[in-house]
């Protein structure tokens, strides 16, 4: 249990420091106020500004959620407790819908930590 939350914290990691590192060119401008009252008109959402794609692709993305589930798990394992299978079958169709529709990518990884996810949940069924 505590290597599938440590498997998610690591992914997230790694997203967000990658992400972080291909965006660094927009970071600055978001703490000036470039993001705020975004977007001016419907038609925005559509085409993102490059700063707002950065945006949605680092902090706004789902490594932070990520890495908190990740936490999560880890503390749930070293308490000898298991989170409840749907949070495994939610893993699994985030990652596998992801990878279905945006490769290569690495949300297929995010299939391991779910199904070990899985594998506890239902081994722990009475």
């Amino acid at each position: 249990m505590v290597w599938a939350g440590a498997i998610l914290v690591f992914l997230a990691c790694v997203h967000l420091v990658s992400t972080s590192v291909l965006s660094a060119a927009h970071i600055p401008a978001w703490f000036q106020g470039e993001l705020w009252l975004f977007p001016p008109s419907p038609g925005d959402l559509t085409d993102l500004a490059a700063n707002v794609g950065a945006f949605w692709m680092v902090w706004g993305s789902f490594g932070v959620p990520l890495g908190l589930i990740g936490a999560l798990v880890v503390g749930f394992g070293r308490r000898g407790q298991v989170p409840p299978a749907y949070l495994g079958i939610g893993v699994a169709g985030w990652a596998l819908i992801g990878a279905l529709l945006f490769e290569p990518s690495p949300f297929v990884l995010g299939l391991v930590p779910a199904g070990m996810l899985l594998a506890a949940a239902y081994k722990r069924r009475p």
